[in-house]
């Protein structure tokens, strides 16, 4: 009998409209969130900046320019506004300018880059008349430092080795104190073979007395 019964659809639906489709959780359709049906559209999104985080420090934001955000960046003005006609008016003398003292008479010398064209033409030619001495860019290079090489050498772990530590290294090894430490740890790891030695065969003796 049950087999007879005509299954009659109730909900009469000829739309194709997401409205007469209701998910079963409510919590799809009226929450916030990401699981919130469909797209969520804030207007933080439309904030300036990287993150999104200047909301109230751009007055060009939604095209407005309130007065209380006039001076936000404590910018001078180089005019001021006219009470009557409301119209910005620039003033010449609240211009700012460059002022430079006169060093005429001062004693200490103006800071001098090292990466002025005079400066590196010196340094040059100081290198080329090693080079014609000592025959060698590499015999030339013993003499001078390592700063005062042409052309100058790159930044490389060799080239931070050579300055800082190889000085010190070679003075301990002319001195005789490089390898000391050496000869003490050498020292204690013979008596430590030494003793595990003496150890081994004193076991092995009392193992084969026990045996015997």
């Amino acid at each position: 009998m049950l087999a007879s019964v005509i299954l009659v659809s109730t909900r009469s639906v000829r739309s194709l409209n997401p409205h007469h489709f209701r998910p079963p959780w409510p919590i799809f359709s009226k929450a916030q969130g990401w699981r919130k049906r469909g797209p969520s559209i804030h207007e933080r999104y439309q904030l300036p900046g990287q993150h999104r985080e200047f909301p109230e420090l751009s007055p060009k934001f939604k095209k407005e320019n309130p007065k209380e955000l006039h001076h936000y960046t404590g910018v001078q003005d180089v005019g001021f506004v006219d009470p009557v006609t409301g119209e910005f008016v620039h003033v010449e003398e609240m211009y700012p300018e460059l002022v430079v003292p006169d060093l005429r008479g001062f004693r200490l010398c103006p800071y001098v880059s090292y990466r002025t064209d005079f400066e590196i033409e010196k340094r040059r030619k100081k290198f080329e008349k090693l080079t014609v001495k000592y025959g060698t860019e590499q015999g030339a290079d013993s003499v001078v430092f390592e700063g005062e090489q042409w052309p100058p050498p790159k930044t490389t772990p060799r080239f931070l080795f050579d300055m800082h530590y190889a000085p010190l290294i070679r003075q301990m090894y002319n001195d005789g104190e490089y390898f000391k430490d050496a000869e003490v740890k050498d020292e204690i790891h013979d008596n430590k073979s030494k003793r595990s030695l003496e150890l081994c065969t004193k076991k092995k003796d009392a193992f084969f007395g026990l045996v015997v």
